[in-house]
């Protein structure tokens, strides 16, 4: 089922998504590309900050060297209107993190692994919107 892809300007939706295992990643990209967005994918955080461009973000949560807050928060000072969704497959996380790490942040841009496809491709339609 394809969803609405396209911005105002009819130009394709994009996509990053930045997670540490590289299978997911490539799942990720995959599904997005199948939908209609312009998708790149990083398995590293640092890489993904190093070639940030504005556009909407899937974010882990749990990953080596930097979390997916500390780089939402990096990203954030470089662009103020980001749009972000974050992922993680770890109950801990995903409670402890919504109560009270981020309380700034909107509920409902968590996402737990795993999560169906259409699902998601609906979840970041109305994020990006």
């Amino acid at each position: 089922m394809m969803t609405e892809t396209t911005d105002l300007n009819g130009k394709k939706k994009k996509v990053l998504i930045v997670d540490d295992e590289p299978d997911i990643n490539t799942i990720l990209k995959k599904v997005f590309e199948q939908n209609g967005f312009n998708a790149d994918s990083y398995d590293d955080p640092i890489l993904a900050l190093e070639n940030f461009k504005p556009g909407s973000f899937l974010l882990d949560i749990k990953m080596p060297e930097m979390d997916g807050f500390h780089l939402y928060r990096k990203m954030k000072m470089i662009d103020s209107k980001l749009k972000v969704c974050f992922l993680t497959a770890s109950e801990m996380y995903y409670e402890r993190f919504r109560e009270e790490e981020c309380c700034a942040i909107d509920k409902d841009l968590f996402v737990r692994k795993p999560i169906e496809n259409e699902e998601l491709i609906k979840k970041i339609n109305t994020i990006i919107s």
